[in-house]
């Protein structure tokens, strides 16, 4: 494999990442093509640029594989069938939400996952498609050489240093959406199906670690009975505003358990004049932003917040990029977190049930810079070895060599 097809157009994040994990395939040799789906011209030259056997197309979230003018014709397909391209798609978001596009794939296509639970969800109910294996998402450093140096050094640091150039105490880049604005989802049937999806919300909200679909699962079989695959399929892809729910219900509690108990947060996103809190002086609004401006921000915080998405078995990307930007990573767990990271070495845990220790926690370490300092750099150390672009894309390249 020689040439590689990557994408830009859609959503912002998407595209940087797709950056960083080019930068390393041209270190490697590769040849990259640029399709830009806003671009009409794109086509042609597209066309030029494949050669069958030696091109393969790396995408996220199906941009490239959702009919789009360009790459698909009614009577021809997928222009990657056309030429005999294999195609690798990134799920970075739970199967559900693509159940559409996973009955329309063209033939040589293979999908990567960011969480193990959707690896098993995906052989489950799609066996059929190919799946390379679970690769979580990773980390990007923009620290000048001198922050890395004292990262790498932590002995030789002014401690006093570090805390002037972290003038924010906590960072959360993300945007808000009220839980509220999913209601009507909920309520908009009937009062038996309203108790049926607040029966799954709230074991879910009492059980954090549990998944959706295993919770889904349950309550679905005892309301009708097992189901076929196809029909399992149908089932879950309708509860894809569950999980927005959920995301949305937890993101709200942490900033609130933060900014009630007097912790200045600076946000990155849009929708936080809807969030409700006894001390809204402690938000520090930024407005939206792209990511290298987020990535930018970590660089600047003592301390940077994720919330999961409902990823029990996988990773965020915040994680990372805080770790690779000497900021400590405050987040909630996950399995595959369990098992890569200690709690209070290179990352600090907490619990979705018990907000006001995360809290006190929170304020505790604020007003011990040594001690996040000291996490910082070894978080920053364990990430720059396992958690970059660089990482994961030595992974793909492997997985295609193997597969494709």
């Amino acid at each position: 494999m020689q040439k590689m097809v990557l994408f830009r157009g859609g959503v912002e994040t998407l595209t940087y990442f797709s950056e960083q994990l080019a930068a390393y395939f041209e270190t490697k040799g590769i040849s990259i093509f640029w399709y830009d789906i806003r671009d009409k011209a794109c086509s042609k030259r597209l066309r030029k640029f494949i050669k069958p056997h030696e091109t393969v197309m790396l995408t996220f979230n199906f941009l490239g594989l959702s009919g789009e003018e360009g790459v698909y014709d009614e009577d021809k397909g997928y222009v990657w069938e056309q030429y005999d391209v294999p195609c690798i798609n990134i799920m970075v978001d739970h199967p559900l939400y693509y159940a559409d596009r996973l009955e329309q794939v063209p033939p040589r296509y293979a999908q990567i996952v960011i969480d193990r639970e959707h690896e098993r969800y995906l052989r489950e109910y799609y066996r059929e498609l190919d799946t390379l294996g679970f690769c979580p998402l990773a980390g990007t450093s923009v620290l000048t050489k001198e922050a890395r140096d004292a990262l790498e050094h932590p002995m030789f640091t002014d401690i006093s240093d570090w805390m002037n150039e972290r003038p924010m105490d906590v960072l959360f880049t993300g945007n808000f959406n009220s839980c509220t604005e999913y209601e009507p989802y909920i309520t908009r049937i009937n009062e038996e199906y309203t108790a049926f999806y607040r029966g799954m919300i709230s074991e879910l909200l009492h059980h954090p670690k549990r998944s959706l679909t295993e919770v889904a699962k349950r309550h679905c079989i005892r309301e009708m009975g097992q189901l076929s695959i196809e029909e399992w399929r149908d089932c879950f892809k309708c509860l894809n505003f569950i999980d927005l729910y959920l995301r949305a219900y937890m993101r709200e509690q942490v900033l609130k358990a933060l900014l009630d108990a007097g912790v200045r947060v600076h946000v990155y996103g849009h929708g936080y004049e809807n969030l409700k809190v006894k001390r809204k002086e402690c938000l520090v609004e930024h407005g939206p932003a792209d990511s290298k401006t987020c990535l930018d921000a970590m660089t600047q915080a003592k301390i940077s917040l994720n919330v999961m998405p409902w990823f029990r078995e996988g990773a965020h990307d915040r994680i990372f990029n805080a770790m690779a930007n000497g900021s400590v990573s405050l987040t909630d767990s996950s399995t595959y977190l369990d098992e890569v990271f200690t709690d209070g070495d290179t990352v600090l845990f907490y619990d979705l049930l018990h907000l006001e220790e995360m809290a006190d926690r929170v304020k505790k370490l604020l007003e011990q810079p040594r001690k996040l300092y000291d996490i910082s750099a070894r978080a920053y150390r364990e990430c720059s070895e396992k958690h970059l672009w660089k990482q994961r894309g030595e992974w793909i390249l492997d997985r295609i060599r193997e597969n494709v």
